[in-house]
């Protein structure tokens, strides 16, 4: 069994006063309560760690290098105390923060100005995917928080609603695109508008499929297809796209900043998330 830091202190008091009665008076706690706690630490050790004598207590040979086994002990635990204590209070750590790439562009860029403002000793590594699959991460522990997508509610997860958005159909202004559509058909809004729209309005039409939302953005741009883009990339920069057509079908999304319970522990963790609050109109 491991000595307690409360028979260390104990120990090294009588240590250094080479009596218990004086020892118990300094530490504040009764002569009986002081003479059990050395026995207990005696008992871990399997040896006698004083002689007892008429004018006190003598270490013995073991109890002289475990005195200099607990002396380390006690700074170590110290030491211990005092990062944890550091990391409790401070505003600084390392966090891991999901969010799929296009969620990022815009909403990034804005809790890094806030970062640089008010923690600077905050850092970040991002990690990228959709946001189903950041959600996933997020309740297995592999993030610490994100910017999520439409997220599923779960019972670890604390969701903050940020925005809204739509995903739909977009072209670019004055022109008459291909019939090619340009899609992340990975996304389960590309997915839904697509099998509502296909067969009726875009039957003859081609895919071309890519998982990037602002390559898609940039062909519509170009004028190389209809692109299915979330309003909020699709306008990003003033960008001169247009939704193509009336009456097509329309996917809301819904933003959501989401984390879990324990984030709040840390002082930074609690910073972090309110700076991660970004309003979006």
């Amino acid at each position: 069994m491991i000595a307690t830091p409360t028979e260390i202190e104990y120990f090294i008091e009588v240590y250094n006063t080479k009596h218990i009665s004086n020892a118990s008076i300094r530490l504040g706690i009764t002569q009986p309560t002081l003479t059990q706690s050395l026995k207990r630490l005696e008992e871990k050790l399997t040896t006698d760690l004083f002689i007892r004598t008429k004018q006190g207590v003598l270490p013995t040979a073991a109890g002289k290098i475990f005195y200099l086994r607990a002396v380390a002990l006690q700074e170590n635990w110290e030491s211990v105390q005092n990062d944890i204590l550091k990391v409790k209070n401070e505003i600084t750590g390392k966090f891991k923060f999901g969010c799929h790439t296009a969620v990022g562009s815009y909403a990034i860029p804005p809790l890094l100005q806030k970062l640089n403002e008010y923690a600077p000793h905050i850092e970040l590594s991002l990690i990228h995917d959709f946001s189903r699959k950041i959600t996933e991460r997020l309740i297995a522990y592999e993030i610490d928080i994100a910017y999520v997508i439409n997220p599923i509610r779960h019972p670890d997860l604390i969701l903050i609603k940020l925005g809204d958005d739509k995903v739909t159909f977009w072209k670019k202004r004055g022109i008459h695109p291909p019939k090619r559509l340009l899609a992340d058909q990975g996304m389960l809004q590309a997915e839904s508008l697509l099998s509502k729209s296909k067969s009726k309005i875009f039957k003859d039409w081609t895919i071309l499929q890519s998982a990037s939302l602002e390559l898609i953005r940039t062909l519509t741009l170009n004028g190389q297809g209809v692109g299915i883009l979330p309003t909020r990339i699709a306008k990003a920069g003033g960008a001169d796209l247009v939704v193509f057509g009336e009456g097509l079908p329309v996917f809301h999304d819904e933003l959501y900043l989401a984390y879990r319970k324990e984030l709040l522990m840390s002082q930074a963790g609690k910073e972090l998330v309110r700076l991660a609050k970004i309003k979006l109109e």
